[in-house]
């Protein structure tokens, strides 16, 4: 049975869903090395915020198949690790979007009339109305930068205070943007024209200290900053400059670089306000997440869909049973090229025909790579395929074409390699059976499954009866034979069908009787596709 392990606290109701279908640990406060000696028990890990799921952890899980987190943000877990080891990670990004959202606006209200300043002054016996005087939002212009799911949502809300509301996203559209009312601008324009600014968008190489001290300078004097996205895309020593001096006149923040802070400049200054994450922390928001990710885990390991990955695309059942005789197709491609070439691997070059384009193609070049590299290592799968021929400097190129050429659909694999180049053409036959059709400019029908035997030899009488008293001597039958030529006399090409398995001793005493270029090719050992479905054990 499925082991799971949720170490971060979570709804009830997401372990309740768990236990329901898996055997389920729930375990929290654990330190990295207590999580370093049972990493290795589980086939999925749940998480919020308090885990840090490591390279190194990932390195001990080697039963791991899904990382999830209940929440919108991966910055906990080190995702290219868990993509390098075929685990696929998954979020619940619209779970808290409304909850996220809502405290942002809290925060934009706070920072403007200076809510918890004026509290604290009260419960000290204060009545310093003049000290806390606050600015209006009517008619003030808030910048966005990152307009997606939390984004649109508090520009929705904040348009209500008849604020002007602009964004910054290199991704979204300005059709999308007029649509919510929200005009798209340059990062540089909204800097300097903002009178609050407020962070929506993930962690990453992009946008780590997108707000620095060069950026910050470009800010109209008296600007005040929101931040309930991620720590780390504010500069925080920036920005506790920029308050000292009065450029920036106030900042909300729910996220550090560090969490907790700890005793942190940005919190000696009574300009600040702080809140400890709270962005998702509604009852309905951890309710919400909580489930989803445990109905993404579950469709998963039952082979409905893969949702909320962020190292994979999207993939439903419909898809999976629809490509599957596809899949299959690419991945014994990769198989065989790999078998044949055996040498490094520097290119990859897949042209797909006719109606083959009503399938994901990106799928089934991620099935190809992983026949390719599934021959000579271990735990290949579409996750992490293509993050191994990037690894190993292999150019991929997929190209798409219209064309029906001779099939009704058609995929064409070439592939270079340090000692020479081939190039396969496959095709189905019905809508189950894949066929070897092509190698290089010979033509065949060879079926792919099964142990195939290839060969070449001069075309000329007294070949075949040699091969078949060879192969007979040693006990092996041939099931079927497709014969290729360019010619007669010339060159011909032969893929076998075989019954048994042609030991290198054999192969030897070919080449030694006319055959050359002899490669057996065991397709039973292909481990691909079965990784597809993550519910096949």
């Amino acid at each position: 049975m499925r082991r799971i392990l949720v170490s971060d606290d979570v709804s009830a109701a997401c372990v309740d869903i768990l236990k329901s279908n898996f055997e389920v640990d729930f375990r929290t406060n654990l330190s990295p090395d207590q999580l370093s000696d049972i990493a290795g028990k589980y086939d999925a890990w749940v998480v919020r915020s308090a885990t840090k799921i490591t390279a190194k952890l990932i390195e001990k899980a080697d039963r791991l198949k899904i990382i999830g987190r209940a929440g919108a943000g991966v910055d906990n877990i080190d995702v290219d690790a868990a993509t390098q080891r075929g685990i696929i990670v998954m979020n619940t990004p619209g779970g808290n979007t409304v909850s996220t959202a809502e405290h942002t606006v809290a925060m934009i209200l706070a920072l403007a009339r200076s809510v918890p300043q004026a509290d604290r002054s009260v419960r000290a016996g204060e009545w310093k109305k003049n000290k806390y005087t606050g600015t209006e939002l009517f008619e003030k212009r808030l910048g966005i930068i990152g307009i997606g799911k939390v984004g649109r949502e508090v520009a929705t809300r904040m348009k209500s205070f008849n604020m002007e509301v602009v964004a910054f996203d290199p991704v979204y559209s300005q059709q999308e943007a007029i649509k919510i009312g929200v005009q798209l601008v340059s990062l540089e324009e909204l800097l300097q024209t903002s009178d609050f600014i407020s962070v929506h968008t993930p962690l990453n190489k992009a946008t780590e200290n997108l707000l620095n001290k060069d950026s910050i300078g470009l800010c109209k004097k008296g600007v005040r900053l929101i931040n309930c996205a991620r720590g780390g895309i504010i500069h925080e020593p920036s920005l506790a400059e920029a308050i000292r001096s009065g450029h920036v006149a106030g900042a909300a923040l729910d996220v550090f670089t560090q969490e907790p802070p700890g005793e942190h400049e940005l919190l000696s200054l009574p300009q600040v306000i702080a809140t400890p994450h709270l962005g998702a922390s509604t009852e309905e928001a951890q309710e919400k997440v909580a489930i989803q990710i445990a109905e993404q885990i579950l469709d998963a390991f039952n082979g409905r869909t893969i949702r909320g990955a962020v190292n994979m695309m999207p993939l439903s059942s419909e898809i999976l049973s629809r490509s599957e005789s596809l899949l299959t197709l690419s991945s014994r491609l990769g198989f065989v090229s790999g078998e044949l070439l055996k040498d490094s691997i520097q290119s990859v070059r897949l042209t797909y025909f006719g109606d083959i384009l009503d399938h994901p193609t990106e799928l089934l070049t991620r099935a190809y790579l992983g026949g390719l590299f599934g021959r000579m290592m271990e735990n290949v799968n579409i996750i992490n395929a293509p993050g191994i021929a990037t690894k190993h400097g292999v150019a991929v190129t997929e190209v798409r074409s219209t064309e029906h050429q001779d099939f009704s659909q058609l995929i064409c694999a070439q592939v270079k390699s340090s000692n020479g180049e081939v190039t396969l053409a496959g095709t189905l036959y019905g809508k189950r059976d894949p066929r070897l059709v092509g190698i290089d400019d010979y033509a065949f029908d060879s079926q792919l499954h099964g142990m195939l035997l290839k060969f070449s030899n001069d075309d000329k009488p007294g070949m075949i009866g040699r091969l078949g008293s060879i192969l007979g001597t040693h006990g092996i039958n041939i099931a079927q034979m497709a014969l290729g030529r360019r010619g007669p006399g010339g060159k011909a090409m032969t893929i076998l069908n075989v019954d048994q398995e042609v030991k290198l001793d054999v192969q030897e005493e070919l080449s030694d009787n006319g055959f050359t270029d002899v490669c057996f090719i065991d397709l039973n050992k292909i481990p691909f596709p079965h990784e597809l479905r993550l519910h096949q054990e």
